[in-house]
């Protein structure tokens, strides 16, 4: 949620603004951001994050539409709807990507490395928020780049990249995106976890 709420609102530039002593961006004022209150979040891959997700993002006042290899029953997803991987490109604002990377050859498996990349940019909304926390490689950081530079994409929060730990660097340039190491389980608490699964 963190990366969601940071790329709706615009925190990367605002956090970039200060450390450079300006506040808010002044004396050019950095564009505003967005509430999460009636945005349609688009999760890719409705698995036990992308369920915890949906109820996190449903505190916020979003609506959550979600696509899956399968369709779950209605008990697991909740009361998410499921729609078609083009609907869900269409309709999202905010696109959350949390799908495995998957690099079996079809007809076993869809193969989900570049899931989202120039063509599947066309198809979303002018503005949408891309999130990625899954696997880098899902998604085509060299497409993202293209896509945040032509405005087809507000911003982005990314916290798994194609080529770890190497970044692109338009991504590195680019004040719209929230970029943080690999740190979705960095916690003492997951650690905890961790160490007694052993």
């Amino acid at each position: 949620m963190f990366l969601i709420i940071g790329a709706l609102r615009n925190f990367n530039a605002g956090m970039q603004n200060l450390r450079a002593g300006k506040w808010k961006g002044s004396p050019e004022p950095i564009a505003l951001g967005h509430d999460p209150q009636g945005k349609v979040l688009g999760i890719l891959g409705m698995g036990g994050i992308g369920r915890n997700l949906k109820k996190k993002a449903e505190a916020f006042g979003m609506s959550v539409i979600y696509h899956n290899r399968n369709q779950l029953s209605e008990e697991l997803a909740g009361g998410a709807k499921y729609v078609s991987f083009d609907e869900l490109l269409a309709q999202s604002d905010v696109l959350s990507l949390n799908l495995p990377l998957n690099l079996t050859m079809p007809p076993l498996q869809k193969n989900t490395r570049h899931i989202i990349s120039y063509a599947e940019f066309n198809k979303m909304k002018k503005g949408i928020i891309i999130v990625n926390t899954a696997r880098g490689p899902v998604l085509d950081e060299e497409a993202l780049v293209m896509a945040l530079e032509s405005g087809r994409v507000t911003s982005a929060g990314l916290d798994v990249f194609e080529n770890e730990p190497e970044i692109h660097p338009g991504l590195l340039r680019n004040p719209n995106v929230i970029l943080v190491p690999h740190m979705g389980t960095w916690s003492v608490e997951v650690g905890y976890l961790l160490f007694e699964c052993q």
